[in-house]
């Protein structure tokens, strides 16, 4: 059951979605530096966990390694995809506090951003 009301969108350019993932797969199979589009869709992509839906098993295993490589090609991006990544992990719910009930350091994707 979920609780709150979601909305899918099915990509319906069967044209668009191969050429999109030509150069996902280019950029992980050549080790040639991603453009910064491919570099944030592939930040995106490892975040949502897509990576294991487009490079299943076993055999698909070097690929999601790379998708996950590809983040340093986009600061941007990874610092986005630590985002979706400390939420989804429940990191970013609540402040954490002291025991003299002050507000701890910063952690997650927000405080690696203040850092830089």
């Amino acid at each position: 059951m979920r609780v709150l009301p979601t909305t899918r969108y099915q990509a319906t350019d069967t044209a668009i979605s191969r050429e999109i993932r030509a150069r996902l797969d280019s950029a992980i199979r050549t080790g040639v530096p991603p453009d910064p589009r491919t570099a944030a869709l592939a930040a995106l992509a490892h975040a949502v966990g897509l990576g294991k839906h487009l490079y299943p098993g076993n055999e698909g295993r070097s690929s999601r390694s790379r998708l996950r490589d590809l983040i340093r090609h986009d600061p941007m991006g990874g610092l986005v995809a630590h985002a979706v990544m400390d939420v989804q992990n429940g990191a970013a719910a609540q402040p954490r506090r002291s025991a003299a009930g002050v507000p701890a350091q910063p952690r997650g994707s927000m405080a690696r951003a203040a850092a830089h």
